[in-house]
């Protein structure tokens, strides 16, 4: 153990397993280094196993998370930030090792990358954030909804109430996004820019944003606003990209805002029905909520 340990090019720790590959033990080099090779070090324990001198592994599951490793490795009882964590499956098999410091590292620079592309009005992520879990529902064969809100006429609003009175109402709608993305487990939200924001949820969740975003009477400095919200419903299979969900959208996006009032149309990719769930239909009358939604 001495010999692998002592080269150049020797491992940070080694993890003993048993024959079932259940981790038991692990080394940490640069301790182990230090209990051999001090003044009676060698002599006291060269010829005695290896693991007298291991700790207790540290586990964390394949699935975790990261804040779920931020989480252990902070531990009071942890002690040590630079030893290696076990990463073990299901049934507590050893699959591997990683390095605390190296996951502290990447998620530090992972952070810095999204502070740097949060919109400094909302403090929401750019469009990334739904375009990578569009995908990943798309991959995992999830039916969802993709939605697109903006305000309607936001260039009127701004010429005519001024554009620190758009930027509040910009940052209150981000307020009450970032709110219904807390208690929502499932839903993400985009600012892309300017009056525009991106939603992906579960098929279950859009009818309490859809109820949170257009029963709300907004407004720019007293001057009355109201919003458009275009919807995607994509079942399995039924897109293949993020590309795929904001090309379908864009035509949603436009009919919604030809609806008069604060308005939410719905779309199915395949089909060129468009169902006006909220807003003035083309009669003059109050469209209808329709069931589930």
């Amino acid at each position: 153990m001495r010999e692998v340990l002592a080269a150049a090019d020797g491992p940070s720790g080694i993890v003993g397993i048993d024959d079932r590959h259940r981790p038991q033990w692990s080394i940490d080099r640069t301790r182990f280094l230090v209990a051999v090779t001090g003044l009676y070090g060698h002599a006291l324990h060269a010829k005695r196993p290896a693991s007298r001198l291991a700790d207790r592994p540290h586990t964390i599951h394949a699935d975790a998370s990261a804040l779920e490793f931020l989480e252990l490795v902070t531990d009071a009882d942890w002690g040590r930030t630079g030893d290696d964590v076990v990463v073990v499956d299901d049934r507590g098999r050893c699959v591997g090792v990683v390095l605390v410091n190296e996951v502290v590292r990447g998620v530090a620079e992972a952070k810095v990358e999204e502070a740097v592309s949060l919109s400094p009005l909302t403090r929401l992520p750019g469009s990334d954030a739904v375009a990578r879990d569009v995908d990943r529902r798309i991959n995992a064969r999830e039916p969802f909804v993709a939605a697109w809100l903006d305000v309607d006429s936001f260039k009127t609003v701004n010429d005519t109430a001024g554009f620190a009175a758009g930027d509040d109402l910009i940052r209150t709608l981000g307020r009450t996004l970032t709110d219904l993305e807390a208690r929502l487990r499932r839903m993400r939200v985009s600012h892309v820019g300017g009056d525009d924001f991106l939603i992906a949820c579960d098929v279950d969740e859009i009818g309490t944003v859809a109820a949170a975003l257009l029963d709300t009477p907004w407004s720019a400095d007293g001057l009355p606003v109201t919003v458009s919200l275009a919807t995607l419903v994509c079942g399995n299979g039924a897109i293949r990209s993020y590309k795929d969900a904001s090309r379908l959208l864009a035509p949603l996006k436009k009919q919604a805002k030809e609806v008069p009032g604060s308005s939410w149309v719905l779309g199915r990719p395949g089909s060129d029905r468009v169902e006006v769930l909220r807003g003035i239909t083309t009669r003059g009358l109050p469209s209808q909520r329709v069931a589930g939604f």
